[in-house]
């Protein structure tokens, strides 16, 4: 990053001289041990110790004109759970109920015992619930006994639960030829995430998944962070990605961010 560039050019172009102007030939190497033990603590003040918000380390800012591209394929983009197993009925279960040691061990149980396999979920307190997500992969022909089980009164008694089937999607017609992943950080205020979601919308990308949380930075401040997958049908060249690209990084600025990170993944 800039900062790191030119904290090292502080400290090696003047060391560099006095060591070779200057130092006697058998203090020279000493000399580049202290200057680089120096060099370590200063890039450790300035990177190191922050485990928190360690998603910022890897990858600079992005700017209009500089991006991360990756050729690593796209599974992720085109394949959910529902997606992988093509020959099982897909579910999802909603649920929120009073927090307590337990909710999730009941539910998961249950919907094992009733021949589920949980493969994608979220799950969260918030104040004084516990706040569930599932996706449920289970045998065509246990599909509705499972359904049917989930309304008994020992889980009713305790969760309010929603459960909805699923349906595969056509994904030669949906899949993606690029994707992105987008993460930003900022100081939290209404109206961040419509302005990304509408960003991304305007380009006429499909957002695959996407999630925000708030959070307290080291200096106290309350942040708002968000990490989008969204997806392209069209692989674009580099000049309309480079247009593209410049487009949703002005969301930096419109939203006063701290950290804006794009990576563009291609197959």
């Amino acid at each position: 990053m800039k900062e790191d560039l030119l904290a090292l050019w502080k400290i090696w172009v003047p060391a560099t001289t006095i060591n070779f102007a200057f130092m006697p030939m058998h203090l020279r190497i000493p000399f580049v041990a202290g200057v680089s033990l120096l060099w370590t603590c200063v890039l450790s003040t300035m990177r190191g110790g922050d485990i928190t918000h360690g998603d910022e380390m890897a990858g600079g800012a992005v700017t209009g004109s500089t991006y991360l591209l990756l050729k690593e394929g796209l599974d992720t983009f085109n394949t959910t759970p529902v997606e992988m197993d093509l020959n099982m009925c897909h579910l999802n279960i909603s649920a929120a109920g009073k927090n307590r040691a337990g909710l999730v061990a009941m539910l998961s149980r249950h919907i094992s015992d009733n021949g589920g396999n949980v493969t994608h979920s979220k799950m969260a307190r918030l104040g004084s619930e516990f706040i569930i997500q599932m996706h449920i992969a289970v045998e065509p022909l246990k599909a509705q006994s499972l359904l049917k089980s989930l309304e008994s009164k020992h889980l009713a008694s305790e969760l309010d639960i929603q459960a909805t089937q699923l349906s595969q999607r056509n994904t030669e017609a949906h899949s993606a030829k690029m994707g992105m992943r987008i993460h930003c950080v900022g100081s939290d205020r209404p109206g961040m995430l419509a302005a990304v979601s509408e960003k991304v919308a305007s380009q006429g990308m499909s957002i695959e998944d996407i999630t925000t949380k708030l959070r307290v930075s080291k200096s106290g401040q309350r942040e708002f962070v968000i990490d989008a997958l969204v997806s392209s049908k069209t692989l674009l060249d580099r000049g309309d990605l480079d247009h593209v690209i410049h487009d949703i990084s002005s969301l930096q600025e419109d939203l006063s961010l701290s950290h804006f990170d794009v990576r563009v993944h291609t197959a």
